[in-house]
């Protein structure tokens, strides 16, 4: 499968802003439920505290979502590399942390697992990419050099 870091890159920004407008979602319906439930003679109310909480966790996905933006423009093979496995690993860690999650929110590990996966495939592409790219550029003449003397041959 030949996935580019520029796709894994993109499809970890669109999963992490599904999240986002699922954070914004829920913070806004918990907010108006709140403002509802303080009309009522039921006296009822939600936390004030869970919902300044789902705005704190849609502000951390908006920073993420705009930093995996950012990664896009990267040009540098090696730092795609470390990008890459970087997202590997984050996908996989959220895929196993929202295990924990109730089962009906099964979605949430689907999707990390996925994003993860075509993330892990990138890691592979980009390794082909950069051995490709060393195969083009050849040896300079100071590795050319180093290596000469390093096999004990001296050039006259």
């Amino acid at each position: 499968m030949k996935i580019s870091t520029k796709s894994a890159v993109l499809t970890s920004a669109l999963s992490s802003s599904a999240f986002l407008i699922y954070a914004l979602y829920k913070g806004i319906i918990l907010y108006f439920v709140n403002e509802a439930l303080e009309d009522t003679f039921v006296g009822g109310s939600t936390s004030d505290i869970s919902i300044v909480l789902w705005f704190i966790i849609s502000g951390i996905l908006m920073l993420l979502t705009l930093m995996f933006v950012f990664f896009l423009k990267i040009k540098d093979l090696k730092s795609q590399k470390i990008i890459v496995y970087g997202l590997t690993f984050f996908w996989f860690a959220i895929s196993i942390f929202s295990i924990f999650v109730p089962f009906s929110n099964l979605w949430i590990t689907l999707l990390t697992i996925l994003v993860g996966v075509i993330s892990f495939f990138a890691t592979y592409n980009i390794k082909k990419e950069i051995i490709v790219e060393l195969n083009k550029k050849g040896l300079t003449e100071q590795e050319i050099h180093l290596l000469q003397k390093l096999a004990g041959i001296s050039k006259k």
